[in-house]
């Protein structure tokens, strides 16, 4: 009888783990917000559309306005560490010449975003949460 009590605890015990391992925070889905330079004070309206590639890397499709009427668009794969309920997402992303290399660090969770972001010639920090629709 011990022995059949021991195996139920320990197939219970499997079994919730796998359980709580599911629950990973799903950031999929679409944002708002803002962004803002630190460096030269610019700022615009800035949205994003999160998918899940795989349980490491999301790929964010950022939009959004520079000068108020200047459009940009631009993706890049953000590489995910799981903290809780909070997810830690990286990555970098070269935007040419003139621009350089774009280093991404956020903070996410169920519904704020909050990343910082610096180049060779701007540094700054996005602001969003998560909304319905565009």
């Amino acid at each position: 009888m011990n022995r059949l009590i021991k195996i139920g605890c320990i197939s219970l015990f499997f079994f919730l783990s796998m359980a709580i391992q599911a629950e990973a925070t799903d950031l999929s889905g679409q944002w708002s917000g803002t962004w803002k330079s630190s460096k030269t004070g610019h700022k615009g309206p800035l949205r994003c559309t999160l998918k899940r590639i795989d349980d490491s890397r999301y790929q964010a499709d950022f939009s959004g306005r520079f000068f108020k009427i200047i459009p940009f668009r631009y993706s890049v794969t953000l590489h995910v560490q799981e903290e809780g309920e909070t997810v830690t997402l990286s990555g970098q992303k070269n935007m040419g010449f003139f621009f350089g290399t774009f280093y991404y660090s956020a903070k996410a969770d169920s519904g704020s975003f909050t990343a910082s972001y610096q180049s060779c010639r701007d540094r700054g920090q996005f602001m969003m949460s998560r909304c319905c629709a565009f």
